[in-house]
This record gives C-alpha cells, structure tokens and sequence, in this order.
C-alpha cells in the first residue's frame, strides 16, 4: 500500500530543494589570477580546517566547495587523528578543477595539537610529542604548532625548536578568550623562536563563515603542487597578518609585499548573498527546513 503523502511536508521539501538548487547555482567563487611577488608565485591558504568527520558542519567535499568560495588557492582538511578525509577532499577537488588540497591531519591529544601536512599516513597521537614530530619528518610532512596558546606550553616548548611552523594567527585573536587561551601567547610562542619558524594564519574551520579569515600567503616555485606547498612552509617563504594588519614571517617577503602590496580575496563572510534573488532563494530553503522539522516533530 502506498502511503498517503502530506502537502504541506512536501511543500516544505519543495522549498529545502529550492533553497539547495538556488544556493548551487549562485555558489560563484571570486577569481583567481595567478599573483607574483619577489619572483614567487603567491597562494592563499588555509592550512587547518575540520570537517562533519569529527566536530566540524560541512562533509571533506563541502569544505573543498567552501574554500573555492573563500577565494582560497590552497586548502588543507585536518581532521583530528585522521588523515582520510583529507584525501576525499584532495580527490573531489582534482575532480572539479581546484582549489588544491593538501593532505594533513590534526594529531589532537589533551597534552598538544599539531597539524601534520603533507603526510601519506595517518600519524598517531598515542605517543609522546617528539615522535610524533620525528614520525611526520620521516612521511616528508611538515609540524605545525597549533594554536600554540600557554595551555599547551609545556609540551610545546621543549620542541619548538623542532618544528617547522608555527599557528602566529588564529581566529582566538578575534575572541575574548582569556586565561592560557590568548592569541598574544600564540604570537610570543612564535616569536620566541627567533625566525626558526615559518609564519601561519589558520582558520581552525569547524562551524559557520570562519574559513579563510585567518589565511597563510604562500610563496612557491612554479609548477604549483602540493609539493612545492610543502617545500616552501620547509623553507619559511610565508607571511601571514594579523588583525591590526602587522605581517610576520620572512623579513624579505614581508619588505616585497610592503613595496607591492597583495590583499587577500574575501568573498561573503556574513552569508549576505549576491543578490535580492539569492536572499530569497535561501530564505526559502531555511523555511522549507523548518517546516520539515515541524511538521516531523507533529507526526510524531
């Protein structure tokens, strides 16, 4: 027997499916001309993001689509403890043209974060820091402290000297976070490194229009691969901003970008839309969701 299907919940699909064909459709990426300074190519990146794998809102292939919209040249997915999404991402985004990803992980324990990139394996957090850092050396990976706020500061110190960069921007900067949570702690971690560092902006991308605030402008040799990423954080050719719009990272580059300045791409920070119609589409779409999770809820 058939079941008897309910206008108004059909409606309210209706209405998700509008939402979701129209918010494709208007899904427009601002352009991406190749950029030059110092006689490098200059990548925009977000090397820290997370996905619906673990505590993150969009699916590996989500956060590729994201990114493209965020004007992003590079994207690293670095789920915690995993480096399998990473590769979903890499694939789809091989599929449809870009932004480049490159693979990498969070290795999350209570003691220390670190993003491993350019790892082909997953590297386990079950182990003490300095074999974990040696463990991404031998994949040909590079360590980055993450967020290194004080909390962390008695695993991470004892090995800064070991890694090859370091978070200086995050989106805590922009918080009221206080205690052994502050964005100036991560900014005395970095520098206390004395330039042994390459400089890293991170969005840490869980939830909501976060992606790409916090971005790494990386200077590579062409052709652009995520080799040459890798290659480039190895040797220090980065520089990243922060709220105040103060560079950190290699003094020369910085010097070329004071000469010729380059401002990152944004594109909808705020989920504004591009226009009247793509506002009503989406508004739609955020009705015929509500309506289906009412009319569920009333079934029941």
């Amino acid at each position: 027997m058939i079941p008897r299907l309910n206008p108004p919940f059909l409606a309210a699909m209706a209405l998700v499916l509008i939402g979701l064909v129209g918010g494709v459709a208007f899904d427009d990426a601002p352009p991406r001309p190749p950029v030059y300074r110092a006689g490098y190519r200059v990548l925009e990146a977000d090397f820290h993001a997370h996905t619906s794998w673990s505590d993150g809102s969009l699916s590996p292939l989500g956060v590729v689509r994201q990114a493209n919209r965020r004007g992003l040249d590079v994207v690293s997915v670095t789920e915690h403890n995993t480096v399998l999404p990473s590769y979903l991402a890499r694939a789809y985004a091989n599929a449809v043209g870009g932004p480049l990803v490159v693979t990498g992980e969070e290795v999350t324990t209570a003691r220390f974060h670190v993003i491993a990139i350019g790892v082909d394996t997953t590297i386990s957090p079950n182990q003490p820091l300095d074999a974990v850092i040696t463990e991404i050396h031998a994949h040909h990976g590079i360590a980055i402290a993450a967020h290194p706020v004080r909390h962390f500061w008695p695993s991470l110190l004892p090995m800064r000297e070991r890694f090859d960069a370091a978070e200086v921007m995050h989106p805590i900067a922009y918080s009221a976070r206080g205690g052994e949570w502050q964005w100036s702690d991560m900014v005395t971690f970095y520098e206390g490194a004395n330039g042994s560092l390459a400089a890293i902006g991170s969005s840490d991308y869980h939830w909501m229009s976060v992606l790409g605030i916090c971005r790494t402008l990386v200077f590579v040799h062409e052709p652009v691969d995520e080799r040459a990423v890798v290659d480039a954080i190895r040797e220090r050719h980065t520089v990243t901003f922060d709220r105040e719009g103060k560079a950190y990272g290699d003094p020369t580059l910085v010097e070329a970008l004071r000469g010729e300045p380059h401002v990152p791409r944004t594109s909808d920070y705020s989920y504004q839309g591009s226009g009247p119609f793509d506002r009503v589409l989406r508004t739609l779409g955020w009705l015929g969701l509500v309506g289906v999770v009412l009319l569920r809820a009333r079934k029941r």
